[in-house]
């Protein structure tokens, strides 16, 4: 994170997540208020911007979405090597998206810089009918991890702002929680990060 004068303060933002996840989505709905149903897998990176205030401060969010399919995966830590927040998104709809978030969690332990924050969001909430992930797991998997947590639905705006907001509350509130890598995750020999200890 770095200022801009006194006016405003520049925020990197890193979507991470499986593909087909929404995180395009999520950063279209964010910066342009639009939602499209036939959205490309992200090849490497995109990138877009939006400046908001929160609590009186004007930040400028600067926001990376990644690819999260296997053939693009090895060039995700290098947007992540000076970010100051990532999200982790999944697809309340899709299980195995949710399962997966462990992965990203190694890589934003291995590649992420140790200050980074973390969220993690549920997205596609709209669609209760196919929820295969409950709130409340969803939940109780942030709490364990030191991470904080949100549904939202891209599709019809449900929870973006509020999402951006919070994470931008962090410079000014302290709300997100930030990872150190000695000790919100540590990587078992496994491979699958675990809670080893309350961060900040």
């Amino acid at each position: 994170m770095n200022g801009n004068g006194a006016s405003q303060t520049k925020l990197k933002v890193v979507l991470i997540g499986d593909a087909a996840v929404g995180k395009t989505s999520l950063s279209v709905r964010f910066t342009e208020d639009k939602f499209g149903d036939n959205y490309r897998y992200t090849i490497g990176g995109s990138y877009c911007t939006r400046s908001l205030y929160v609590d009186n401060k004007k930040i400028m969010f600067q926001i990376w979405d990644t690819a999260g399919t296997e053939r693009f995966k090895s060039i995700v830590p290098f947007y992540l090597r000076d970010a100051d927040v990532a999200i982790v998104a999944y697809d309340i709809t899709e299980r195995n998206t949710f399962e997966n978030i462990n992965q990203w969690l190694r890589l934003l332990q291995e590649s992420a810089p140790e200050t980074i924050k973390c969220a993690l969001v549920g997205n596609k909430c709209d669609l209760l009918e196919k929820r295969q992930v409950t709130t409340q797991e969803a939940h109780t998997f942030a709490d364990e991890h030191g991470l904080y947590f949100l549904e939202t639905s891209a599709k019809t705006g449900q929870n973006i702002q509020q999402l951006f907001m919070d994470i931008g509350s962090i410079f000014v509130g302290g709300l997100l929680k930030q990872h150190r890598h000695n000790s919100a995750i540590t990587v078992t020999e496994s491979g699958e990060p675990v809670t080893s200890g309350k961060c900040c």
